[in-house]
This record gives structure tokens, C-alpha cells and sequence, in this order.
């Protein structure tokens, strides 16, 4: 039985490790006034949005999920002949509505599949799933590494153990960001008709660099601290993760980064380094990637992100 995942195109993972993982990107269309453009995580695309494009303050930029019958397509032109029982892994439903729309593609396909796996000549049942990842960007990325570390893990994997796996250890996960320009934070959440950055808030905030440090977890997100000057904000996160491996709290070794513009500017923030040398010690992976254009359209360009798993 041929077990495989699917991933929106906003989880923060590199494109290269997910091409490697035979995972498959379920895109997300972005609007930029009257164009539509849609995400698949190319990294070149993506720099080129973050360099020329998201800089203009009056950019008129949104998201937008894919339809139903362009999921139901999506599914039965690429999985149901390549995998006998796949689970898709989508952004919280809290923020989207990109778990609806899977979730009503998986019925949609009920009609179709069989006739496209008889003339592949493949024979069983296909069965889909669609997981509210309750995550954003790399929250869903330690997610989604979880889940491929546990299918090699397991000699035969069961689909049912599968899914409970993934329902379980989404409780652990907790992401955070941090913007460089708080224009887009406040800008994208007008739109959502969310007034919790108002002006006076936004002018203030720019005024004396403040920052606000965002956290992640159980679908829902909500400013943790605020933070004086960008920087400050990135080494108290990244602090934060070097605090869990030193405890040994992480339920997998992994902390995936992201960032919105070139991910080789991590490297330069002074706790990367001090991170980077307990995860080789303890066994950890770093997993570093461009963000999301779907992140950065909230975030704006130069902001920061990262995720774990751990008890607490």
C-alpha cells in the first residue's frame, strides 16, 4: 500500500526536500489586483515577489484557496493512479477555507477515481483524508516532517495508525514569526475585517520599532510579546528553540526556520549559531526555507519564522 501527502503550498518546507519526499503541493492562488497568481513554492518566483513586487506598500494583494473542482481535478490528475490512501495536510481552517474545499474534493472524487486507476491498470480502493493542520507556514512544515520521518519509520505502515499519528502530534506543534514592517500585518488583517492592530497601534509601533512576536498553536494565533528593533524579536524566538533541545523537551528532532527573502540571512542573527551547534550535538535537524509567498503576503518581506514540537 502506497501511502502519500499532500501539502498546501504554504507550508513552509524547502521545495527540494519535498520533491525529494515525493510530496505533493496542493497550490494556492494569490490576487494582485486583477491577476491572479498561483503559488507552487518555486523559489525563484517566490524571491522575485519578495524583491520587486511586496516592497510597494499600496500592493492590493490577497489570498485565495482553490476552488473545489480545482482541488477535485488536482486529486484525481495526480494521486489517486499514484498512491492507494493519501493525506492531505492543509493550513488551519481557522485562516482559510482550504480544508473546506479539500474536504469536499475528497467526496468529488468518489465518482472518478475508479475509472482512472482501471485504465492505469491499478487495482484497489483509494481512499483520501484531508488534516487541519491547526498551523500556519512552519508550524505546518514541522508537521508535515514528522509525518514523513514516521512513514520511514515503519516497516508496513497502516493508514489508520497514520492518521492518528498526525492528529496527535499536531498538538505539540507551536510556531512563531515575527514581521520586520508591521504595514502587512495590519493591511492583510483589515481585510480579514480584524481591527486588533489599529492605526494608532501601527504608527506607534513604527515609530519606536516595535515588534510584535507571534504565536502559533491549536489553530488559533495571538501577539505573544513586543519586542524593541526586529532583531531583538528573532533572537528571543530562535532562544526559545535553544531552550527546548537544551531541556530535551522536543517531541522530534527537528526546528524548521523561514524566512522572506534570501533563508541565508538567518544565518547571520548571533543565537543562529549557538542554535545551530546544540542541533548538531543533540541530533536535531534545521530545516531553513524561503517563506511562503502566501506568509509573506501577511508578513511582508524580511520577517522571520520558526517552529517545533515539544511538551510545553
Amino acid at each position: 500500500m502506497k501511502i502519500g501527502v499532500v501539502v498546501d503550498s504554504a507550508c513552509d518546507l524547502p521545495l527540494s526536500f519535498l520533491q525529494a519526499n515525493n510530496v505533493e503541493i496542493m497550490p494556492i492562488a494569490l490576487r494582485f489586483g486583477t491577476d491572479r497568481y498561483v503559488d507552487k513554492r518555486d523559489p525563484g518566483a517566490t524571491l522575485q515577489f519578495y524583491n520587486q513586487l511586496i516592497p510597494e506598500h499600496g500592493l492590493d494583494a490577497a489570498t485565495e484557496p482553490f476552488t473545489v473542482d480545482e482541488i477535485r481535478d488536482l486529486f484525481l490528475d495526480r494521486l489517486v493512479t499514484r498512491f492507494d490512501r493519501v493525506l492531505v495536510v492543509a493550513i488551519a481552517s481557522s485562516r482559510s477555507e482550504i480544508f473546506n474545499n479539500a474536504t469536499r474534493a475528497s467526496f468529488a472524487i468518489l465518482s472518478g477515481y475508479r475509472k482512472r486507476r482501471q485504465a492505469a491498470g491499478v487495482d484497489g480502493n483509494f481512499m483520501l483524508r484531508v488534516l487541519d493542520s491547526e498551523q500556519l507556514f512552519t508550524g505546518e512544515g514541522v508537521l508535515v516532517w514528522e509525518l514523513l520521518r514516521w512513514l520511514r519509520s515503519q516497516p508496513e505502515p497502516h493508514f489508520d495508525a497514520f492518521q492518528r499519528h498526525a492528529e496527535t502530534f499536531k498538538k505539540y506543534v507551536y510556531a512563531y514569526a515575527v514581521p520586520r514592517d508591521l504595514f502587512y500585518l495590519r493591511a492583510r488583517a483589515r481585510q480579514r475585517g480584524d481591527r486588533s492592530v489599529g492605526w494608532f497601534q501601527f504608527k506607534m509601533g513604527s515609530m519606536l520599532d516595535i515588534k510584535p512576536i507571534v504565536e502559533v498553536h491549536g489553530g488559533d494565533s495571538h501577539p505573544l510579546d513586543k519586542v524593541r528593533h526586529f532583531d531583538n524579536g528573532v533572537e528571543q524566538i530562535i532562544n526559545r528553540a535553544i531552550e527546548r533541545i537544551e531541556g530535551n523537551r522536543l517531541v522530534s528532532p527537528v526546528i524548521v526556520m523561514s524566512y522572506s527573502g534570501n533563508p541565508q540571512e538567518i544565518h547571520e542573527f548571533p543565537a543562529y549559531k549557538r542554535l545551530q551547534e546544540l542541533a548538531r550535538k543533540a541530533g536535531v535537524e534545521l530545516m531553513e526555507s524561503l517563506m511562503s509567498t502566501t506568509a509573506g503576503i501577511y508578513l511582508g518581506p524580511g520577517a522571520f519564522s520558526l517552529a517545533y514540537a515539544s511538551e510545553d
